[in-house]
This record gives C-alpha cells, structure tokens and sequence, in this order.
C-alpha cells in the first residue's frame, strides 16, 4: 500500500464525518425527515465510492504506461509513488530521484552554456541512457517478490547496478559540461565537435566495459 495516500484517505473521511454530524445533529440543523434520509444515503454512496477510488489508487503499482515518451516527471511521479510503496528499496528509489535531480540540474546548466541547439544531441544521449536504465528499475519494482530473500537480493543487486550506471553517466556528463565551459566565447566548433563526440564514445564505453571506462577518462 502507497502509505502517502492514507492521508488523503483520513481528511476524506473525516471531513465526510462532520458534514454528517452537523447535517443530522438537530441541535444545530432542522432538516425534514426527507432530507434526513437522502442525505444518509448520499453519505454512504460517498462513503464506498470515495474510500473504493481512494484505496485502488494507494493499493496500485505506480507504473509508466509509454516509456518510450516518458519525460523526467513521469519518472519523478513513478518514484514518488514507489516511495510510499512497501519495498525493501527505499534508499535506492531516493537515489534514483537524485539522479534524476542531477540530471535536470546539468541539462539546465548545459543549456545555458549555449543559445542555440548546439548541445542537445549531448542531453539526448545522456538522457536516453539514464532513462533506459530508470525504467529498468521501475521494472524490477513491479516484479520483485517481497517473500523470496533471493528475489529480494537478486532484484536489488540489478537496481543498485543500474544506479550505479546513471552515477557514471552522470559524472561524464558533468565532465563534458566543464570541457564546454572552458571553451568559452572563443571555443572552435570543431573542438565543440570532438566534445561532443568524446561524450557518446564514454557512454558508449561505459554501456560495454563499465566502472573500466570511467578510469580511462581519468
């Protein structure tokens, strides 16, 4: 159950409660036996309706129904949602959220090193990779088996390898964004070029070798 909706659950109800109290109470109202009756009903029709949505939605598996256009909110919500969630990978959704804070941060950053579009095949790249990998995550989420000790560890052994892959991703990226900067104004578009095909070399190394390509850069 996504815990950050029982909130919402109890002000509903609450709230459903005093309208009843002080709707029916003839010390503070002098309704007809009528009005009595329909607003008993009402309240129980919202009663059962409003907890049934409220409660499917806290008891629903946050998900990303087109990954393939998925947008940094999109994943900002899932993980929200996860967090809320009864899961052994607390600590790891809250890093995947900072990853994704990182990368918005960078991505911002990078912009504003340019006026133009110059810089956005980087972004791109970086974005699709880390992404991949966030839905990966999102994926081992909604499989893993809370009574299965191995389910548990294998599926968290594969996330914490995933965060461990955006962690790189992000550090070329932040390396790249240094290398723009000390470009400047007077930075040459061929040596903007070599930049840009610098990052997609180490993402792509980073895919095929791992940690390995992060000390060749180095």
């Amino acid at each position: 159950m996504n815990t950050q909706k029982l909130p919402f659950i109890i002000v509903f109800n609450v709230v459903l409660a005093l309208t009843d109290v002080i709707l029916l109470s003839r010390g503070i109202t002098s309704l007809s036996g009528q009005i009595r009756l329909a607003v008993i009903i009402v309240s129980i029709v919202l009663f059962i309706a409003g907890n049934y949505l409220l409660l499917s939605t806290a008891f629903k598996k946050p998900v990303i129904k087109d990954k393939a256009n998925a947008d940094a909110d999109d994943f900002e919500s899932a993980f929200k949602g996860w967090k809320g969630m009864n899961t052994p990978y607390g600590r790891q959704i809250d890093i995947a959220l900072e990853q994704l804070s990182q990368f918005q941060s960078r991505k911002e950053k990078l912009k504003a090193l340019s006026e133009d579009s110059t810089f956005d095949s980087a972004i791109d790249e970086v974005q699709t990779n880390m992404f991949q990998n966030f839905s990966r995550i999102i994926n081992r989420l909604l499989i893993f088996d809370k009574n299965d000790n191995n389910d548990v560890n294998r599926n968290g052994n594969y996330i914490n390898n995933m965060l461990n892959t955006n962690a790189q991703y992000l550090e070329v990226f932040r390396r790249f964004i240094d290398e723009i900067a000390m470009l400047g104004d007077n930075g040459s578009s061929d040596a903007a070029t070599l930049s840009l095909q610098t990052i997609t070399d180490s993402l792509r190394d980073i895919r095929v070798n791992g940690n390995d390509s992060l000390d060749d850069m180095r």
